[in-house]
């Protein structure tokens, strides 16, 4: 039985609820918000927070187009917030092709801010460089505040360096050979970074800018000496009442360029005979090979290792007493660590593989080794790196089956989980099959897909057409793979509709071979490669050698190119982030702990032959 309290309840409830209708409708409406004028109050006095969030709901609320200003001023506002990710995705929302003069400068300002904070210094320079061109009135202030800071950050050792060019600088009257060559030695200590924010400071001296751009033109010309005349003469242009002519500017390239010479007698330390001889001699003869393009005065000694782990430390002392004064090698990574852990040891290395974390342990050694690899971890992690840069969100991982496998899933992982990137599906295939149709389904959620065209024939008791489909929130597919399995899985996924997902490979899905009736099978896929690789595509462009073997041995030939001619130029590396070599297996700049960071040609295969990537 109900009682009378329980019925009265409901009653109660619809008669409170219609008098809160009428004082509802009885109240007056509160005046409109004006979000415009309440973002810039907001801005004013400092709440960056505040300012943005009401510029992303104006911004949301009218046309893309016509929003593009509010969403520079959002991402501007979220910077100043301490929320990057959040202004990048503001910037996400701004076509740059649409934009004025005044606002392409504003979003390049917005661009170095997120550029300072990441530490990408030569980056925010070229932006605020650039933005400077067409900078509004009332974004003078703020882009005097981001070179304070970016000069902030550029201040280190080179800093004092500076102040010393800075003042032999003003006491220049006019050419000399040796003060200009003087200046250059001096300047050398100053990161490239620093020189161009210094130069492009609105508030630097004009002559004082003429010598530190200058000194930037040279060292960008120092490797590639093609250009130079024409980077000279466009120097001049720029700074017509410098008092230096271009003539004098030349010769002071050329006389500074001359004092980069390799080491007068370099000890290589690379496997003759057992399980690495034949990377061993692709190295060698890529040594040989730059060695006789650009001999200088040095000479070259050659001691030969085996399996034998105490071979590459009897070599080292071979080296020794036949006075060697720089050592190249050796190649596997357990010897590099033995051998520069040693006691006592003191003469420079450039290692072939990466260096030993306890390099801390190695005493004076550890500011004079350096080391060039073709690690597939650092390449895998530039892959993930482009994928993200291209706007590539959403990832699916093919691996095998293999601890190798397992260390490119987590480097390619490392690297890509960032602002909101997400790795979708790992599918793992055996390197003994052929045939990964089953895994490519499950990965791709077609067979959920047929699954679901079965239960609707069981349960309508008849045949039904349908196409089963595959999912469709993955932007991009990492494959680690050699030539024969990448070979294999691009044309299975084409065939199971993945066809049109980008698609990234490690560079050891390219053997270097120039064969492009097999090579068709990875068309479409990208990948990192060595700039020689490129540059030798063709089956004629492949020299004699035998280590090269038509090209499978190619990287590591090019790896032994550039460890001569690096040489010259790895103290200069040390003391410039911003330097780079241009090499013919990557480019390379400092690292962390003294392995150089390599930046490889980035491909896609087109008819079965590796061709340029333009850059995200």
């Amino acid at each position: 039985m109900v009682s009378a309290r329980a019925l009265h309840f409901p009653i109660l409830a619809g008669f409170l609820a219609g008098l809160l209708l009428l004082a509802g409708c009885a109240a007056p409406p509160l005046p409109p918000e004006r979000p415009a004028d309440s973002a810039g109050a907001a801005f004013a006095r400092g709440d960056f927070m505040q300012a943005a969030e009401l510029w992303t709901q104006q911004a949301l609320a009218i046309d893309a187009r016509a929003a593009a200003a509010l969403w520079l001023n959002a991402a501007d506002a979220w910077e100043r917030a301490d929320e990057p990710s959040r202004a990048r995705a503001a910037l996400r929302q701004v076509s740059r092709d649409t934009l004025s003069a005044g606002d392409t400068a504003r979003y390049d300002m917005v661009l170095a801010a997120l550029a300072i904070r990441s530490g990408r210094l030569d980056e925010a320079e070229q932006l605020l460089q650039a933005a400077s061109v067409a900078l509004p009135p009332a974004s003078l202030g703020r882009y005097d505040e981001l070179y304070d800071r970016l000069l902030q950050q550029l201040a280190g050792p080179g800093s004092i360096a500076y102040a010393e060019a800075e003042s032999r600088i003003r006491a220049v009257e006019q050419y000399d050979p040796a003060i200009a060559l003087e200046l250059m030695r001096t300047l050398e200590r100053v990161s490239s970074a620093e020189l161009a924010a210094r130069a492009h400071n609105r508030n630097t001296e004009r002559q004082l800018a003429g010598w530190l751009e200058l000194a930037l033109v040279i060292r960008q010309n120092l490797v590639e000496t093609r250009g130079i005349e024409t980077a000279i003469a466009a120097w001049k242009a720029q700074y017509p009442d410098h008092l230096l002519t271009t003539g004098q500017a030349l010769d002071t390239w050329l006389n500074y360029r001359m004092e980069f010479q390799p080491p007068a007698r370099i000890a290589v330390i690379l496997p003759g005979s057992g399980r690495l001889s034949a990377a061993g001699h692709a190295i060698r003869d890529g040594l040989l090979s730059a060695y006789a393009d650009s001999p200088g005065r040095s000479e070259l000694l050659f001691f030969p290792t085996d399996d034998d782990p105490r071979s590459p430390v009897s070599a080292y002392y071979s080296a020794l007493d036949a006075g060697a004064d720089h050592i190249i090698g050796p190649l596997r990574r357990e010897w590099v660590e033995e051998l520069l852990l040693l006691p006592g040891i003191s003469t420079p290395v450039l290692a072939l593989n990466d260096l030993p974390e306890s390099m801390s342990e190695a005493g004076n050694l550890a500011a004079q080794a350096r080391a060039i690899t073709l690690s597939q971890d650092e390449e895998t992690r530039s892959i993930a790196a482009h994928a993200a840069a291209a706007g590539l969100r959403n990832a699916m991982l093919l691996i095998p089956e293999s601890s190798w496998g397992e260390r490119m899933a987590a480097a390619f992982q490392d690297e890509f989980l960032q602002e909101n990137r997400q790795i979708l599906a790992v599918a793992r295939y055996p390197e003994s099959q052929n045939d990964h149709s089953i895994i490519l389904k499950a990965a791709l959620k077609i067979d959920e897909s047929e699954e679901r065209k079965r239960r609707l024939q069981n349960t309508l008791q008849t045949p039904l057409e349908f196409e089963p489909v595959r999912r469709d929130d993955v932007d991009v597919i990492f494959m680690a793979a050699n030539p024969v399995q990448a070979r294999q899985l691009r044309p299975q996924l084409k065939f199971h509709d993945a066809g049109d997902i980008t698609v990234y490979a490690t560079g050891r899905a390219f053997s270097g071979q120039p064969d492009p009736l097999r090579n068709r099978d990875l068309d479409g896929i990208r990948l990192p490669a060595a700039p020689w690789q490129v540059e030798h595509r063709e089956e004629d462009d492949i020299p004699g050698f035998a280590s090269l073997r038509d090209g499978n041995w190619s990287a590591l030939f090019a790896l032994g190119m550039d460890a001569w001619n690096l040489l010259p130029w790895l103290e200069l590396l040390d003391h410039d982030p911003g330097f780079r070599f241009a090499g013919q297996s990557g480019t390379f700049s400092r690292g962390d702990s003294g392995t150089l960071r390599r930046e490889p040609a980035w491909v896609v295969f087109r008819n079965g032959r590796p061709v340029p990537l333009d850059e995200p």
